[in-house]
């Protein structure tokens, strides 16, 4: 197999796990409130966390798979509640921290 198709082929595997995760997620946290055990969940693009503690976990755990499949990027970040009001931008990630395959 040429190296052209293998780094295609790793590519579909990242992808398809990626893509899996995401559909198996809720549309919506348990709860709002990060303080209030609101579980993992997606918005469809992103796996949202309710704290730094748990969307490193995640990193750290997507990171140990993907790495053995080549090239990939994984962004981390929070949605933050005062920057998002400034912004007219909150909505229901406002709060959550997230991890997002590019």
């Amino acid at each position: 197999m040429c190296t052209e198709n293998i780094l295609e082929n790793n590519q579909k595997k990242i992808t398809g796990l990626w893509n899996g995760i995401i559909n198996m997620l809720p549309t919506q946290p348990r709860s709002f409130d990060t303080n209030d055990d609101p579980g993992f969940w997606t918005n469809g693009e992103e796996i949202l966390c309710p704290s730094e503690a748990e969307m490193n976990m995640v990193y750290e755990f997507l990171n140990d798979i993907f790495r053995e499949f080549g090239n990939y990027t994984l962004i981390t970040g929070w949605y933050d509640p005062e920057e998002d009001r400034e912004n007219g931008e909150q909505d229901d990630c406002t709060g959550f921290n997230y991890v997002r395959l590019e």
